[in-house]
């Protein structure tokens, strides 16, 4: 009986040296941005939501780039209390970022690569910022890479010479989603992102677009957009060895994850989400998806992304989004729905210049 008595009280201590042992992560992003060119910088929201997560998990956390010293911090998105609380706790270390060339990685656990236009810039191609992250290989560090930030480690070798990403399981921004909310940029970016990867071995794996997906292989982890990013910054959690608290997710990430329900479930998930008084979704982003998903959808999926649509189209009326959802019922036949619509968006938006091209189209 003693002799258990002490098992336990070893095993107890034992557990409670692991647990209390400090995990420290470098997070990087991007120092390409300026006032003069602010869409080509770091996603400050990717940044904020996989800062607090890690924070909240008890992980000590240092923010790089590669130029070091102050980076852009955009504004637009102050109304957002996350962001509120992000920048109460990292405003003085985006003032002074760590300069890559002078970032010892053996003083981290891992590092989290933050994505935005900017992260294809200046992170591929930046020879200390290269550097950092070879060594963070060589040391068997847990390095995490989400949306634009996988291109950051897409063109790192191993001593052998083989590339990294090679024979592993990665994803990041893709394809589709680069010609629908990066086209206006993708004549400055040196590759794309998918393509690039492919090219050195990775085995690309990924959701339909704008639906989270996080890819983990070992203790490299990537993830596909920014609704996948908190869920990512849980998985590097694990890997680090720490268990993951509960939270609320934010309201993108719960909006993202109840698209990808509506999808598997039927539209039906929406409503019921919805009728809860105190739920975390946000309509606009329902929306925004609706406004793409069936025109980025192949084929055999547009007919289930348009039953999505209408769903919200029963939450949410914008003339853009109405015009879209009857023009794309017409292109699947559907002539009745189409015109019930019509009617519609005739009594919502009378004066509007789309009443006589959908009549028109609908052959009134």
């Amino acid at each position: 009986m003693k002799f258990l008595t002490y098992i336990l009280t070893c095993t107890i201590l034992i557990s409670s040296f692991v647990s209390a042992e400090e995990k420290r992560v470098l997070m990087l992003i991007s120092s390409y941005g300026s006032e003069a060119n602010p869409e080509l910088s770091y996603d400050l929201e990717e940044l904020a939501q996989s800062y607090l997560v890690l924070h909240d998990n008890g992980v000590k956390l240092d923010i790089a780039s590669p130029k070091g010293g102050a980076v852009l911090v955009k504004n637009n998105k102050d109304a957002l209390k996350y962001i509120q609380r992000f920048k109460s706790l990292a405003t003085a270390q985006l003032a002074n970022t760590l300069a890559t060339a002078e970032t010892d990685i053996k003083h981290y656990d891992g590092v989290f690569i933050i994505g935005g236009s900017g992260a294809m810039l200046d992170l591929p191609s930046h020879q200390a910022t290269q550097q950092l992250l070879t060594n963070a290989i060589d040391k068997d560090k847990v390095i995490t890479a989400v949306c634009h930030g996988p291109a950051a480690i897409a063109d790192l070798k191993l001593t052998d010479g083989s590339y990294f990403v090679a024979g592993k399981q990665v994803n990041g921004f893709t394809n589709k989603e680069e010609h629908a909310f990066s086209s206006e940029h993708l004549s400055d970016f040196p590759f794309l992102l998918q393509d690039h990867l492919i090219k050195n071995g990775a085995q690309f794996v990924h959701n339909a677009p704008m639906l989270p997906y996080v890819a983990v292989d070992g203790k490299l982890i990537t993830a596909q957009n920014p609704g996948s990013v908190a869920k990512a910054a849980e998985a590097m959690v694990l890997a680090l060895g720490l268990p993951v608290s509960a939270r609320k997710p934010f309201s993108d990430e719960a909006t993202m994850a109840l698209i990808s329900a509506a999808r598997q479930n039927g539209p039906v998930e929406i409503d019921l989400a919805l009728q809860q008084a105190e739920h975390n979704i946000d309509i606009n982003y329902l929306a925004l998806y609706g406004f793409y998903a069936y025109s980025l959808a192949d084929d055999v999926d547009k007919a289930r992304e348009l039953a999505i649509m209408y769903t919200i189209s029963m939450h949410f009326s914008h003339p853009e989004f109405d015009a879209q959802l009857i023009v794309q019922s017409l292109e699947q036949g559907l002539v009745v729905q189409a015109n019930t619509v019509y009617q519609q968006f005739v009594r919502r938006y009378p004066e509007h210049k789309y009443v006589a091209e959908l009549k028109t189209k609908l052959m009134l």
